[in-house]
């Protein structure tokens, strides 16, 4: 029965093969399939044929209230590199208009309403790429159909300063813009609209002053691309960008803490944590991820060593004493945990041990 079962599955295995075999001799010299397109809008925008710009007067006749808040945006006043003398008007976005003036269908001007995101971000490339946006095609936002219409309002008057409201965040006024960008809401009310999980966490105990509009989410994030990680305004390691702020921690030290060096988020949580100084976790189950039990710390007593065998100093805290002495805080004797260019002495570490 064996045998026969053998030899089953053998025949079994050999068809297989002959099959690949066989199809693979059949595609040789096919050539394959294009990749497929990525979706495009829905209506996508056509320029009608024979259709010509009318200026920004024509376009007010009908998108009266538009046009006053454009006039008074950062767009309205802005001049054109290649005419000094005229104002970016509303077809250097939308199109030429003399077909939509005559026919008043709405098929017949470029709507942002209507199209994708990477659609919709065209028109602002075509001035905006070879500036701040010039990483923006392999950014983190492009890439999950983030485009600039989601954050930016470009008919928005800017002559209305936002109200400061008295919680945590500033309240903008209804009718309020964001006091730069064009911003459809100031930071970081905008960026909280998709990252909620980030807004829970600025309400931690421990987090950067974002909450108080001592900085903002781009001060270390460039939201639109970024050679680094996480958009990070660095393309180097991200200790360079928090050393910008937080020098005193940079080095180079003499003595260096290996994790320190590798990245300040091994510890550290920028955006908050219940812990304090924003670390991952409080003292001392953070430092015990990495390390062992202090040896202080594993001795119940002087005389009772738990798997150590080195010898210890007595402790006139009794049978506790080593426990309730050094089960609390590593910094408060290892108080240089960022490098040390001082030698620890009276330890077995060499020097490392980041007391003084």
């Amino acid at each position: 029965m064996a045998k026969k079962t053998q030899s089953g599955l053998w025949l079994i295995g050999a068809c297989l093969l002959l099959s690949a075999a066989v199809a693979t001799r059949a595609n040789v010299g096919v050539e394959l399939a294009p990749a497929p397109e990525p979706p495009r809008s829905v209506e996508a925008f056509v320029v009608p044929q024979g259709a010509q710009a009318v200026g920004q007067d024509v376009c007010a006749t009908c998108h009266t209230d538009v046009a006053a808040q454009y006039t008074r945006s950062a767009h309205g006043w802005f001049p054109d590199d290649t005419q000094p003398d005229k104002v970016v008007g509303c077809e250097s976005c939308h199109g030429p208009g003399s077909v939509h003036a005559e026919s008043g269908d709405a098929k017949d001007i470029r709507r942002f309403k209507t199209l994708n995101a990477r659609d919709a971000s065209q028109p602002c490339l075509s001035c905006h790429q070879a500036e701040h946006a010039r990483e923006w095609a392999t950014s983190e936002h492009a890439t999950n159909d983030v485009g600039c219409t989601d954050c930016h309002r470009v008919h928005q008057s800017r002559e209305i300063a936002p109200k400061i409201g008295r919680g945590d965040t500033a309240a903008p006024h209804a009718t309020a813009p964001a006091a730069r960008h064009s911003l459809i809401k100031p930071e970081p009310e905008l960026c909280f609209t998709c990252h909620k999980k980030l807004r829970a966490k600025f309400t931690s105990s421990s987090h950067h002053p974002v909450r108080e509009g001592r900085m903002t989410c781009s001060s270390c994030h460039d939201t639109h691309g970024s050679p680094g990680e996480h958009l990070l305004r660095t393309a180097e390691r991200t200790n360079d960008l928090c050393a910008t702020c937080h020098s005193a921690k940079q080095g180079p030290f003499m003595f260096e803490h290996a994790p320190v060096e590798e990245s300040c988020m091994t510890c550290h949580d920028p955006h908050g944590t219940v812990a304090n100084n924003l670390l991952k976790q409080g003292e001392p189950f953070l430092c015990l991820q990495c390390h062992e039990m202090h040896f202080h710390n594993a001795r119940i007593s002087p005389t009772s060593p738990v798997n150590l065998a080195a010898g210890g100093s007595t402790n006139p805290n009794g049978a506790a004493g080593f426990q309730r002495a050094f089960g609390t805080r590593c910094t408060t004797c290892h108080a240089r945990i960022h490098g040390s260019d001082t030698p620890s002495q009276g330890v077995s570490g060499g020097g490392k041990a980041f007391i003084r």
